[in-house]
């Protein structure tokens, strides 16, 4: 018999043992891997741990789950926040771990590398990852239409700034998932590992086709699966499926739109409760030869979004239209609002230490440069206001090429593709110790200095927690 097994490791030392079943300790964990975001994000709650065990910020985590017969790790990464909570009217007290894959901050600033005319992207970026230094997997075949190196290249700084700015030019996605760099493009033909799904292995209900009237995507929910990597493939076998392609009263279905065949693994969600039913992974699944907009790469929603619960119809469906015209994930944008606002997605939301108004919290500066001023957008519906909100990025759009960056066009544009290491504000010297008293809560490990990293933890907390109040 299948018995599910988790356990953690803190700091390269195992700090949870295997447990199986409902014995012992509880654990729920969310984990997104989604490869436009560069790196995946894990929530982990643990219940009732003794108060004399802790676990730091910055520390090191491997959390590792499935079956007693198909157990690995389905995170590696780092504590970015330690929460302390009580349920609502609930015994338990849960310690919450907000973690991001990757390493803490480390200086990599004196990295030079330099490629000569000729070179290939491949060579480069494995060039790269020798020098971070991580494992990489790349598929030279999706690679093989791309011109080399015209001119060389030279890096002389971050590597991840590097990764992306290849990234952009090439088209490719890359992610730090559990200790590997992972390269692929999403659309292209794979020649990885093909996991069937199917009633016989592991699938949960009825697969959703999604992405267009021509089903080109699927949802589709398994067993919780270790295994399967953000550059996998799934071949998908269902007499059954349901549809979410849009407005059907518009668009006719293909005849042969179904969700049967293999599919390119776009984006993957693990979660699991040990001592519930929920143990499962969730995948979104795109066929080879179709390349989603960024409109479409909306992680595990199929159109959905974050928050969606929190605003109504009108103000979802403006929201998607402005990020299709700005080439912007949408749950980026609900993302940034919902924390700019306190989640309340009030048009009047105000910050108390400062004139900052709305959505996006305008200061008065910004909102005369896209024609209005906070007054005004404090009277506004939040739908309206929608139209400023598009105005301000509007300016910065073509720089945004991740979550990070869209919240850094609104926090400190200067930040916009920076590394997580750079130090926006000083407590103590420089000239934006202002800007550090306003952000303080900001500086996580209080040392006087806010970083990019820092200020990215929040929006990242609200894009996990607005998982729970999809629409």
């Amino acid at each position: 018999m299948r018995e599910r097994v988790w356990s953690l490791d803190v700091n390269g030392q195992p700090y949870i043992s295997p447990q199986y079943g409902r014995r012992q300790f509880r654990v729920q964990f969310n984990i997104d891997i989604a490869p436009r975001n560069v790196i995946s994000f894990a929530d982990i709650r643990l219940f009732n741990m003794n108060k004399g065990s802790s676990i730091a910020q910055r520390s090191s985590v491997v959390l590792r789950a499935g079956y007693n017969d198909d157990v690995d790790a389905v995170f590696t990464g780092f504590v970015t926040n330690v929460l302390r909570e009580r349920e609502p009217g609930a015994p338990e007290i849960i310690t919450r771990l907000i973690c991001r894959s990757g390493q803490p901050v480390v200086d990599r600033s004196s990295v030079q590398l330099s490629f000569g005319v000729g070179a290939r992207v491949e060579e480069v970026l494995r060039g790269l990852a020798a020098a971070w230094p991580l494992p990489i997997d790349i598929d030279n075949a999706q690679f093989s239409d791309d011109l080399p190196l015209s001119s060389g290249l030279v890096v002389d700084g971050d590597i991840p700034s590097a990764m992306n700015e290849l990234a952009y030019a090439y088209k490719f996605q890359w992610l730090q998932d559990r200790g590997r760099i992972i390269v692929t493009k999403p659309g292209l033909t794979r020649t990885t590992s093909i996991v069937r799904v199917d009633q016989f292995n592991g699938m949960i209900g009825i697969p959703e086709v999604s992405r267009g009237p021509d089903g080109l995507g699927v949802f589709v929910s398994v067993q919780l699966n270790p295994s399967l990597r953000a550059n996998g493939r799934i071949d998908v076998e269902s007499e059954f499926a349901t549809f979410n392609t849009g407005n059907l009263f518009i668009s006719e279905m293909s005849g042969d739109a179904s969700a049967n065949g293999e599919y390119n693994v776009f984006a993957m969600k693990h979660t699991g409760d040990s001592h519930s039913d929920l143990w499962r992974t969730e995948i979104d699944g795109l066929r080879a030869g179709t390349a989603p907009s960024a409109a479409q790469s909306s992680t595990l929603q199929n159109g959905k979004l974050i928050w969606g619960a929190r605003v109504d119809q009108v103000f979802r469906v403006k929201v998607r239209e402005i990020s299709n015209r700005l080439s912007l994930d949408p749950n980026w944008l609900m993302a940034v609002m919902g924390f700019e606002t306190g989640y309340t997605f009030s048009p009047a939301a105000r910050n108390p230490g400062s004139s900052a108004t709305g959505l996006i919290q305008f200061i008065e500066s910004s909102a005369r440069e896209v024609g209005t001023s906070t007054a005004q957008l404090a009277r506004m519906t939040a739908v309206r206001q929608l139209d400023y909100v598009e105005a301000y990025f509007q300016q910065y759009a073509a720089r945004i090429r991740n979550l990070g960056d869209a919240y850094m066009a609104v926090l400190w544009p200067v930040a916009i593709g920076r590394p997580d290491s750079y130090v926006m504000w000083s407590r103590d010297s420089g000239p934006y110790q202002r800007e550090y008293a306003q952000n303080s809560g900001l500086d996580v490990n209080r040392n006087g200095f806010i970083t990019r990293g820092e200020a990215v933890a929040s929006v990242n907390t609200s894009y996990m927690r607005g998982q729970q109040f999809v629409r």
